[in-house]
């Protein structure tokens, strides 16, 4: 007993010794053996191999860029703040005047290969494909009186019916984009029928530019693909090949020349105009006065955010609107010149407020709740 609790007391004083939990020790502690790892050199392929179909297995997405601290001069920027609205996880229609398309929380990687496979499904061949754009065509097709088992087809009869147009072939033209935010796509749908006048060029990249021939066709495929996704019906691995979708997330935070921070969306102004009020809107923070015409939201928002205490998915719950602490700020779209808009928070009078962190705070609130 006595030879015990010596050898206990022992062990005890030696729980701190740098041998007992060491490499070389009774435990051993792996938890830094990432400050001694190596990059192993690039796979070398021979000459005479094909090296298109070697790419990394487990790729490291890349980091979104933070602001820079040397333009916040009093203390350096928090991380940035990871808001969740309710409908967050949801497959959804985003709807914007005429416009249609689906906001997926999946990154373009994994909606590719489930658009193809939904297709695949209804026994609807692809007839062209680039997945650099994001681009899919499916064939041209015949569709009679008769009612057809696969939904496509379904589709595309009754709104022909609907339309009174018996001529014809039909074919949907698809696009999936990155999101306004990581991890989230948007899949366009556009409808056309041979007999009229005009088609789009086979690499039409923006869809905007052919508005569909039969929209109650283009939204009723859309209802079908959001259900198919959103039923899971088709759980795949993540596409490779969608690795090289184009185009970007379309909402970032970048700063002006001046160094102020600003959100930059890759978006037309009236996507731009819409999204910010909608982002507003979803974060519960009231708009005292809009004015379209020069991109000017007036809103009020509290002094004090207590970004580290809200709580996923209820922001605007942690608000107290109509107290004393809230400061009147402006919410300015403005046209960058290469193509994006830019919102910057302004104050009262429109001038960049002091406290360029605070400044960020609110415009990351507009990206995650922007849809």
């Amino acid at each position: 007993m006595r030879i015990a609790l010596i050898l206990l007391v022992a062990l005890a004083g030696c729980s701190a010794c740098s041998w007992f939990s060491d490499d070389k020790g009774v435990f051993v502690d792996r938890s830094d053996d990432y400050l001694d790892a190596e990059e192993n050199p690039p796979l070398i392929i021979p000459e005479d191999l094909q090296t298109g179909r070697v790419a990394d297995p487990l790729p490291i997405p890349p980091i979104t860029e933070s602001m820079r601290p040397q333009y916040f001069a009093d203390s350096l920027p928090r991380p940035d703040a990871i808001y969740a609205n309710d409908n967050r996880d949801e497959v959804r229609i985003q709807r914007l005047g005429d416009r249609r398309w689906l906001v997926i929380p999946e990154a373009p990687t994994t909606v590719w290969p489930k658009v193809k496979q939904f297709l695949a499904d209804n026994g609807v061949a692809v007839a062209y494909e680039n997945a650099g754009s994001g681009r899919l065509d499916t064939e041209w097709l015949t569709v009679g009186n008769e009612r057809y088992r696969d939904v496509i087809r379904q589709v595309l009869r009754d709104a022909k019916d609907a339309a009174g147009l018996t001529t014809g072939q039909d074919r949907f033209r698809i696009r999936v984009e990155q999101g306004l935010r990581e991890n989230t796509s948007e899949v366009h749908v556009r409808h056309e029928n041979e007999s009229f006048a005009e088609t789009g060029a086979d690499d039409l990249v923006d869809l905007n530019q052919t508005p569909s021939h039969l929209p109650e066709a283009e939204l009723d495929m859309l209802n079908e693909l959001g259900a198919y996704i959103a039923a899971r019906v088709s759980e795949q691995t993540v596409s490779m090949v969608a690795q090289d979708i184009g185009s970007p997330v379309k909402t970032f935070l970048d700063r002006d020349a001046q160094g102020e921070p600003v959100l930059r969306l890759l978006l037309d102004y009236q996507r731009s105009w819409a999204t910010v009020g909608q982002a507003l809107a979803r974060a519960g923070i009231p708009i005292t006065e809009s004015d379209e015409a020069t991109g000017v939201y007036q809103i009020s928002v509290p002094e004090d955010l207590n970004i580290e205490e809200a709580e996923p998915g209820f922001f605007g719950r942690m608000f107290s609107f109509g107290g004393d602490d809230e400061i009147p700020l402006q919410l300015q779209v403005s046209d960058a010149g290469d193509g994006s808009f830019l919102v910057k928070v302004l104050d009262a009078e429109g001038q960049p407020i002091a406290d360029r962190a605070f400044s960020q705070e609110v415009l990351v609130i507009v990206r995650e709740y922007g849809t």
